[in-house]
């Protein structure tokens, strides 16, 4: 974490100034938009996450009705073929947690046809649209963000970070409950919901040593099963993930139109809803001054 630039206070969680708040019991939720500098100062340095209540608007975004529309997606960009997630577990609820990266490729009218054959009869959906850059896959879908990027509810807030991450917009497309295990990510995020809910556990970045964090190279996956508390893992599992106790999870539960910042490094899981749902994430780099944090507060 501290290897992307994340200032030491977000990571052991500990404010960042005197008057920054304790890290949240839950998460704010605002109903209207507040200045740039305001969400800079308020969320993006302290590394607080929130969400925006019906930042996005139909009348103004177009791709909040038209992504939706597989008739839509059919004549924009049916001709593609995308990389999805097919390599899934089913836990005790029924949820499908998929558990790799996309490594998956076929068409894209062959994943809407999976979709709607669930929606249907109320099947499994073998299939997840996850972690999909739109500029290298679906570039139709990306220049209609492009072409209304002026009314995008993330663009007043694109001067609070760093670059966007080189591939640009990614979305996550699916249905029937589709789950991403607890996880973070190394880039600031402002995600927005499309349609159908999300729901999230988020946890903060100290409370990594309670998520059994998996030996990968950047140790940014967690093993611990994802939406459970310790009483509600299996038992016989309970012994080896006994620090999950001591975790702190939020739940954050989004509709279409709205938006959350989810902060580097923090620590999320995702389960989508029955329906058709879907989010575009907007990945940043960290805005330099939040970098450069720890140096000015050991200078004060």
């Amino acid at each position: 974490m501290a290897e992307c630039g994340l200032p030491c206070a977000a990571i052991f969680g500990t404010p960042a100034a005197a008057a920054a708040p304790a890290l949240p019991s839950a998460i704010t939720e605002l109903d209207r938009l507040p200045s740039p500098v305001a969400f800079f100062e308020q969320f993006v340095l302290p590394s607080r996450p929130v969400v925006f209540r019906g930042a996005a608007d139909a009348s103004s975004w177009p791709p909040l009705a038209a992504f939706p529309d597989f008739s839509y997606l059919r004549t924009r960009c049916g001709h593609r073929r995308v990389c999805v997630k097919s390599l899934a577990v089913h836990d005790a609820d029924g949820r499908p947690v998929f558990v790799s990266d996309p490594e998956l490729k076929l068409p894209l009218v062959a994943f809407l046809e999976a979709v709607e054959a669930c929606e249907a009869a109320g099947d499994h959906c073998p299939f997840y649209l996850g972690k999909v850059p739109l500029r290298d896959e679906l570039p139709e879908l990306a220049d209609d963000l492009a072409a209304s990027a002026h009314t995008s509810p993330t663009h007043p807030f694109s001067s609070c970070f760093g670059p966007l991450v080189p591939k640009g917009v990614f979305t996550y497309y699916g249905c029937d409950r589709n789950v991403t295990a607890t996880h973070f990510d190394r880039s600031e995020n402002l995600l927005v919901c499309v349609c159908g809910t999300k729901r999230l556990w988020l946890y903060p970045p100290s409370d990594t040593p309670y998520l059994y964090p998996a030996p990968t190279k950047d140790g940014s996956r967690s093993a611990a099963p994802p939406f459970r508390t310790l009483d509600e893992i299996e038992p016989g599992l309970q012994p080896t993930f006994s620090q999950v106790a001591h975790a702190s999870p939020v739940e954050v539960r989004l509709g279409a139109g709205d938006m959350l910042y989810l902060p580097a490094c923090w620590w999320h899981c995702v389960e989508g809803s029955k329906e058709r749902n879907m989010i575009l994430n907007w990945w940043f780099a960290l805005h330099p001054q939040k970098v450069a944090q720890d140096a000015a507060l050991r200078a004060s």
